[in-house]
Formats: structure tokens, sequence, C-alpha cells
């Protein structure tokens, strides 16, 4: 995702990982964050989290599931989608099901991602964003990354050459 904010695209993604950094820098206003934040999984985890009623529950979403699994996406008989939407709805070996909380987040994708399109359409609002996103980007390059290496990991100064 840095690398597309030094190109100038805002970012559509939840707020974790680098998108965290990258809407210190540039602004939410200059990006598109959907989802839960993390107090917001903290209170569903304790009130239960059930992937099936929230599929069955959200607009689209059993359809989209369902096209995993039904040959809508023809993958040759393979059923490699199958591995994806068990993950989604039962879990796999090593998690609960749904585990990134992906299906709570596809409404509130879904609606940010609409609104990309009318965000594209205000040509000078865009042009802001690309170039608060690249302006902002300073912070990713990897000059400052290994500087700040040399000093804080590696301990070692730099040298003119």
């Amino acid at each position: 995702n840095m690398k597309f904010m030094m190109n100038g695209a805002p970012t559509l993604g939840t707020l974790d990982g680098a998108n965290v950094e990258i809407v210190e820098e540039a602004g939410i206003e200059n990006n598109f964050i959907f989802g839960m934040k993390v107090e917001d999984i903290v209170e569903l985890k304790k009130v239960g989290y059930d992937p099936i009623k929230v599929m069955n529950e959200t607009k689209g979403l059993k359809k989209v599931m369902d096209q995993l699994i039904d040959g809508t996406y023809s993958d040759g008989g393979k059923g490699m989608f199958k591995e994806l939407y068990d993950a989604l709805l039962i879990g796999a070996s090593w998690h609960a099901p749904d585990h990134y909380f992906v299906l709570q987040d596809f409404d509130d994708y879904r609606k940010v991602r609409e609104s990309i399109d009318d965000a594209f359409e205000d040509r000078i609002g865009w042009a802001k964003k690309a170039w608060m996103n690249i302006s902002n980007a300073g912070k990713f390059t990897s000059d400052r990354t290994i500087d700040q290496y040399a000093k804080e990991i590696w301990k070692i100064e730099g040298k003119k050459i």
C-alpha cells in the first residue's frame, strides 16, 4: 500500500497494519477506510461472532459466498474456493470461522467502495487526495528507513562516499 501511496493512489482498506501509518501521514480524508476498529472487534468477540448469521443478514453477502462454491468461478471442478468458503463459515484447523472478520466488514466495504466512484468524479478533490498521499509518503522511503535502521538498530553512522 505504501508503494501505491507514493504514486498518489488513495488507500482502500481497513485501519490496520501499514494503513494506520498511511492515514496518520496523509489523513483519513484522503483515503478510503472501512471496517471495524480494534475496539469494535474486542466488543464483538465479547458478545460472540457468528459469521453465518452475518452472511444471512447482510444484503448480497450470501450470494457472494454461494458463488465461491456453486461454479460461478470455474476452477475446473477442483473446488479451490471451498477452502476459503469453509474458512469463513466453518473455520480451519488453526482458527475460528472468519478469523479476520471479513464478512463483518463486507457491507461497510461495499458502501465505501461505491463512494470511490463519486470521489473520482470530483477531479480537483481526487487530485488533492493523490497529492496529499504523494507529498506525505516520505516516511516510507527506503532512504529514511535505512537511515533509521542504521541509527536505531545497527548503531552506526552514515558516511559520505
